[in-house]
């Protein structure tokens, strides 16, 4: 039976020495000189008498010792140290109480900043580190950047979205992607649950946001128009125009033509070979080198490219010399040396209207008087196809280095349709630029 009365215990005084009161049941009120009072519950295990500390009074009340203490009678008559058990609990609670801090201080723009730092020696230019920073500086932390990520719920992801989400479709696209690549990498470190609310697929089924309007198209150039515009550049110096000419009878995008190297070109079987980390999302994705095959138009710009750099007249049928003297230099290098900026082959397209605009000549523009891009020719290029050739688009999806949207069914074809392509081009370097000796071509290639 207990011994001890709250007011027993309210009322006792110190004495020169320590002194205890017993409740019973090995509960104990140690009361000091000092006037302190705490609870002891004494027990013996394995032959030993030991005292464990339940708390001090008055902020233990005589209810909450009680209970403690039968707490752990009931641990000592399992066997178990009730002092043991009560550090390794304070121990784990610490552990989780410091897990949970730690987790409430990593924010969304702490992980996202380290993500940013791991992905960044496997992007193949400073344009996807530029383009991040964009997305992440001005959209994504100043809505949820201090937020910790374990907290960034679906309801903030569309906080974030919704200014560009209508307004600026394809910048909203990018964010969302960027966010949800954020918050997957958070929870494959243990940082928040695996759940992503930023995921596309989640974002359409709650009905988050707006259906988007209709994404536009980069600007392209009508295709019948290519051979006027081709001849126009060809009257350009400098090694940007050149790199221009290459990309639209290549139909490759311009960041491959303006990276290209000699060491990529075969002349013997007249094939350019783009090493796959250069292409579109090569270092994401497992996706193969990409061949474009050389035509006679071609040849005679990378002639040009090399007269170019050395001052050496010299005709195609030189060009593997030339190609091997210059080791692993660029095809289409800038004044100073480096590969030409992401601006300069549309740049090119600029002047263009710009002095076509001063003598009230027809602008280099796309149907809905946009002027032309460098990646819009590639629109142009399967526009010409689907018009003047729609049996070869497989092969023109191909030369464009699309992927297929099954990915089932891309498996299956591992074929790069190279040598069915390499008529393809001819007819499309015939067309975009004719033989003297051919008339003026009026939409269809021979």
């Amino acid at each position: 039976m207990p011994k001890l009365s709250e007011r027993a215990v309210a009322s006792a005084k110190p004495r020169e020495k320590v002194y205890r009161l017993s409740d019973g049941n090995g509960l104990l009120l140690e009361v000091r000189p000092g006037g302190g009072r705490a609870w002891l519950f004494r027990f013996m295990l394995a032959g030993r008498r030991r005292d464990m500390g339940l708390g001090a009074y008055p902020e233990v009340g005589l209810g909450a010792a009680r209970k403690k203490a039968r707490d752990a009678a009931d641990l000592v008559e399992a066997g178990t140290d009730p002092i043991a058990a009560r550090d390794r609990f304070a121990k784990a609670d610490a552990a989780q109480k410091a897990q949970e801090a730690e987790r409430q201080s990593r924010t969304f723009r702490d992980v996202a900043e380290r993500l940013v730092k791991t992905q960044e020696p496997g992007w193949t230019s400073g344009k996807t580190l530029a383009s991040w920073r964009l997305t992440l500086d001005r959209h994504a932390y100043p809505v949820i950047g201090p937020m910790p990520i374990a907290e960034v719920s679906r309801e903030d992801v569309v906080r974030a979205l919704t200014p560009v989400w209508t307004a600026q479709p394809a910048t909203a696209r990018k964010l969302q992607r960027r966010i949800a690549a954020v918050l997957d990498f958070a929870a494959a470190h243990g940082w928040r649950s695996t759940d992503n609310p930023a995921q596309g697929r989640v974002l359409r089924l709650t009905k988050a946001l707006p259906k988007q309007p209709p994404e536009r198209r980069q600007p392209s150039l009508p295709w019948q128009r290519v051979p006027a515009f081709l001849r126009r550049v060809e009257a350009m110096e400098g090694t940007a125009p050149l790199a221009l000419r290459f990309a639209v009878l290549t139909a490759v995008r311009s960041a491959e033509v303006r990276h290209a190297r000699w060491p990529e070109i075969d002349f013997g079987t007249l094939t350019w070979t783009i090493p796959a980390q250069r292409m579109k999302g090569g270092k994401a994705k497992a996706i193969p080198p990409h061949r474009v095959p050389l035509t006679d138009a071609m040849l005679e710009i990378l002639s040009a490219a090399a007269v170019h750099v050395t001052g050496t007249i010299e005709g195609p049928d030189k060009l593997a010399l030339q190609a091997a003297l210059k080791a692993d230099a660029l095809v289409f290098p800038s004044p100073t040396g480096l590969a030409l900026s992401d601006a300069a082959l549309g740049a090119c397209i600029r002047r263009m209207n710009e002095d076509a605009s001063a003598g009230a000549s027809l602008l280099w523009q796309d149907v809905d008087g946009r002027g032309a891009t460098p990646h819009g020719f590639r629109r142009s290029f399967r526009s010409w196809v689907d018009d003047t050739r729609p049996e070869a688009g497989e092969a023109a999806e191909k030369a464009l280095a699309h992927e297929d949207d099954n990915s089932v069914r891309a498996a299956y074809r591992g074929s790069d349709m190279l040598e069915q392509r390499r008529p393809l081009m001819v007819a499309w370097g015939r067309y975009c630029v004719p033989s003297p000796h051919h008339s003026e071509p009026t939409g269809s290639a021979n």
